[in-house]
């Protein structure tokens, strides 16, 4: 991507609205079940305890961490950043995917 101020700007906005899908899909919830009702809707033997999944605060601070980063006017032309920007973006695209195939239960969709 030849303008690195827009590619910068997109990552912003990737990973906005990741956060936001995610944050919706459990205070909607989306198609009415939060993430957490659809996995207790399968017999698992093992369930991690829910404090496990509190690494995903972690994940998506590490994330924003990466965003503001990479947005700054000293990184603009950094080709290491532009080299990882495009699989950000696609990350943060599959992400949003992901809740939106497990909320509407389209299992199939979704890698094994």
């Amino acid at each position: 991507m030849k303008n690195n101020a827009l590619r910068q700007a997109l990552v912003i906005i990737a990973l906005g609205a990741t956060i936001t899908i995610n944050a919706l899909a459990n205070i909607v919830p989306i198609n009415g079940l939060n993430t957490g009702q659809i996995s207790d809707s399968f017999d698992v033997y093992f369930v991690p305890a829910g404090y496990v999944f509190s690494i995903w605060g972690l994940i998506y601070l590490a994330l924003a961490g990466y965003a503001i980063y990479q947005a700054l006017p000293a990184q603009r032309n950094n080709e290491r950043l532009r080299s990882i920007d495009g699989l950000f973006i696609a990350s943060s695209f599959f992400n949003s995917a992901w809740i939106f195939a497990w909320h509407y239960q389209q299992f199939a969709a979704l890698p094994t």
